[in-house]
């Protein structure tokens, strides 16, 4: 296989897994979700729980594919042009996030955690709220220090004007204050959680859209 060839492939891949995200990024309005839950008791909030967990399994496993890709494709354009030890730092780095990216990207199970919601109520809800608030704290960390890397080492190629930093999407969220919060309301207050979680996976998938972009037409060019 030619250079040629080899980037060609490589930028299919990388495509692949962005174009992905129609599938595997999922979105819903909040206010809407928070609605359907009220009206049908709870009911809907079992549906909720489950994609929201079938959405962060998804996303995951897309986003470490889209960085493997992502970084094989900068290393190949990198030694094309004979620039490979200027930026050996980024990519060392950038390996190091790929590879947290592969270990987030275990699946929790959404079907498992549907059984676990319909058998203990609320305390398994919790639960699953808790490992949803930190696995997308955490993964959205990851995604924008990936994303800060990968524009200093276009600029460095000269496949970007510039670099930029890319910041976090979601805020600061306590865990302790939510629970306290939902104990004391008699549950009441877990309902603006739901539209926590639902909100903030949303503002994670739609800030990550223009730097995806951004990468792969950097790397196409």
């Amino acid at each position: 296989m030619t250079n040629g060839e080899q980037v060609s492939s490589l930028r299919q891949n990388l495509y692949y897994y962005i174009a992905q995200r129609a599938n595997s990024d999922w979105m819903t309005d909040p206010l809407t979700a928070i609605l359907l839950t009220v009206v049908t008791c709870g009911i809907y909030d079992f549906y909720l729980f489950y994609k929201l967990f079938e959405r962060r399994d998804q996303h995951f496993a897309r986003i470490a594919n889209m960085a493997a890709a992502a970084i094989a494709l900068l290393k190949e354009r990198a030694s094309a042009m004979g620039k490979t030890e200027l930026i050996s730092e980024e990519i060392q780095q950038l390996e190091l996030i790929q590879r947290d990216f592969y270990e987030m990207s275990k699946e929790r199970g959404a079907t498992l955690w549907l059984v676990i919601a319909i058998l203990t109520g609320i305390i398994g809800m919790v639960i699953g709220y808790y490992f949803l608030m930190d696995d997308f704290a955490r993964h959205d960390s990851a995604e924008a220090r990936f994303f800060t890397l990968m524009s200093a080492a276009l600029d460095k190629l000269g496949l970007a004007t510039g670099s930029s930093q890319a910041s976090k999407s979601i805020p600061e969220r306590e865990f302790a204050t939510f629970l306290l919060l939902t104990i004391v309301t008699c549950g009441i207050y877990q309902l603006y959680w739901l539209y926590v979680l639902v909100l903030d996976g949303n503002s994670n998938f739609e800030n990550q859209v223009p730097w995806e972009d951004f990468i792969f037409q950097a790397l196409s060019a």
